[in-house]
């Protein structure tokens, strides 16, 4: 008689199952050796019934790829294929009974490995993704739990950001990343710090403000500036000039090319002098290549220029290309080292020493004791003598700009040509008449200038101001663009006059005439016998072979009859232009 047992199982499948599955148990008769038909029909329920677990097990969904496993289950050991079932088992243990150790069925072992297959999918299942097994939504704070501030939505934070006072918001901007982020642009519009692109490429920032300029480099938005005007108040405070040098430093290296600073008190009888100094010497040191310095009050120091052999520099030891002075503080004995080590300690290819408050000795002296092999544009006060210039520029043949303030009216002698004509690369003049007809006078052959401009004075019109041009024009070759400025003051016809038969030699290609002085146009009324441009209309007739011309300034007539003025003395073919400004009565 052969040996029979049963195999129990019983499973749950709480939620990997058919909403129709239930908890439910199975037996199965197994032989041992000898199969009969009563063991060929228990054989047939087996099949069966392992049909039907197969069907209470939910199949996986479309997307989901079936893992395939093989397991050997030759080992006749039950406990181990206990262990091994009881493994793959998610929810819950397969429950094993059995009655006999002996499981050599082919029956049996394929519904062993059915059901193991089963579950081993079930198992790789859950831990590829687990949230299929259990849906968990990870964004929900726990019950009972606080709720932190970045779950409000970023519209909701810029509405409670802008309700705090200029004082809470700079605060804000240095807890995270993320609140300056909020915060900073709507503190940067409370303080009228703009950032945007447009405006940051051309920064204007001044001292109350040098704080803000931490804030911003550390913004996610911040492009540094290529050109940066500031504007230095009296009541500036050491540590606001330590931020703006804090920002200096803190930018990538040559990104801050111009530095212009404004300032409108005696400087050096501030408190603060010796941090002003310092500030001067750390912006000289940093990566800018353009520095420019402007006074805008009369400074009540004396001038001077003692002691210049005695100041210390070490050559091109920053990288400042161009330093423009105009105040005359830089040559007080206090400021006077920073001025000349500026000009010994780089390689400057632009210099302007304006306003400077300088004797025509002590411009002498000044330029005779400097040495700049680089330089190519030089800007000075009409103090310095003709003379002295022509000295200079034979020292420095390369310069190609000369540009000359003017200032009270001061009488210079014309020195006759020199000795030896200078060969000089000259294509800008600017300056009072005097001057760049003694510089004309010194070159080689007749220059072509790309631009010259004439500044007029009143002792220049002998016998009138047309004879005057003239006589200084002859020394050129042809002119780009020349510029007419007439002097702020009310002028006699008989100055103002140019015969018909006068006539220029050199091509002017451009030609424009400008006068401003408020003063003097309100004193000449609604005759316009006095107006200078109206007067100065027939000078036009002097240049036939110009191409343009154009008038801008302060007169008493409209733009439609000075447009016909210049009409009457030009070709048709020739351009005009008048732009007239407000004459405040």
């Amino acid at each position: 008689m052969s040996a029979q047992m049963f195999i129990t199982y019983s499973c749950d499948f709480p939620s990997m199952t058919h909403p129709s599955a239930s908890t439910g148990s199975w037996k199965f008769p197994l032989t041992s050796t000898d199969i009969n038909p009563s063991a060929r029909f228990q054989e047939g329920i087996a099949v069966q019934d392992s049909k039907a677990l197969a069907s209470c097990v939910l199949l996986p969904e479309r997307n989901e790829q079936p893992v395939k496993r093989k397991m050997e289950f030759a080992d006749p050991a039950t406990p181990r294929k206990q262990r091994i079932l009881e493994s793959f088992s998610t929810d819950g243990p397969m429950k094993m009974m059995h009655h006999n150790t002996d499981i050599t069925s082919p029956a049996a072992k394929h519904l062993y490995r059915e059901a193991s297959g089963i579950f081993l999918k079930r198992k790789a299942d859950a831990q590829i993704d687990p949230f299929t097994i259990k849906r968990v939504k990870v964004d929900e704070p726990p019950p009972n739990a606080r709720t932190f501030i970045w779950s409000l939505p970023m519209e909701t934070l810029s509405a409670i950001v802008s309700l705090l006072r200029v004082e809470d918001l700079h605060t804000l901007t240095q807890v995270s990343s993320r609140l300056r982020e909020i915060a900073g642009p709507i503190f940067f519009a409370n303080r009228n710090f703009s950032t945007s692109p447009e405006d940051t490429c051309y920064l204007h920032v001044d001292s109350p403000n040098f704080d803000i300029l931490t804030t911003w480099r550390r913004m996610d938005t911040f492009r540094p500036p290529r050109m940066v005007l500031s504007w230095i108040d009296v009541d500036v405070r050491p540590a606001q000039l330590s931020a703006f040098l804090d920002f200096l430093q803190s930018v990538p290296r040559k990104s801050i090319r111009f530095i212009t600073l404004f300032w409108s008190f005696d400087i050096l009888s501030s408190l603060i002098f010796p941090q002003i100094i310092n500030f001067l010497e750390n912006i000289r040191a940093s990566s800018c290549e353009e520095l420019m310095c402007m006074g805008l009050c009369r400074d009540k120091g004396s001038s001077s220029i003692g002691g210049l052999t005695k100041i210390e520099a070490h050559p091109a030891s920053n990288g400042l290309k161009c330093f423009d002075a105009s105040s005359r503080v830089f040559f007080s004995p206090q400021l006077l080292p920073f001025t000349m080590q500026t000009i010994h300690s780089s390689s400057l290819e632009k210099l302007g020493l304006r306003r400077m408050g300088l004797s025509p000795a002590q411009w002498d002296k000044l330029l005779r004791y400097l040495s700049m092999p680089m330089l190519i544009e030089l800007r000075v006060d009409a103090d310095c003598a003709p003379g002295t210039l022509i000295h200079f520029l034979a020292c420095h043949p390369d310069v190609k700009s000369l540009c000359i303030t003017p200032g009270p009216a001061v009488s210079w002698r014309t020195p006759r040509r020199a000795t030896a004509p200078m060969i000089l690369s000259m294509s800008v003049l600017d300056g009072p008449l005097p001057h760049i007809l003694s510089i004309l006078r010194q070159h080689h052959k007749p220059p072509s200038l790309e631009s010259l401009e004439i500044l007029l004075q009143s002792n220049d019109a002998l016998p009138d101001y047309m004879t005057a041009i003239l006589r200084c024009l002859e020394h050129c070759d042809s002119i780009g663009y020349l510029a007419l400025h007439l002097p702020a003051q009310s002028h006699h016809r008989s100055k103002m006059m140019c015969h018909p038969d006068t006539y220029c030699v050199v091509l002017v290609r451009h030609l424009e005439i400008s006068y401003c002085s408020p003063e003097a146009s309100a004193q000449l009324g609604a005759d316009s016998a006095g107006d200078p441009l109206a007067l100065s209309a027939p000078w036009i007739g002097a240049f036939p072979k110009t191409k343009r011309v154009s008038m801008r300034g302060e007169s008493t007539r409209t733009v439609t009859d000075l447009v016909h003025s210049i009409r009457s003395f030009v070709a048709k073919d020739v351009q005009v232009s008048v732009q007239l400004q407000d004459i405040p009565w």
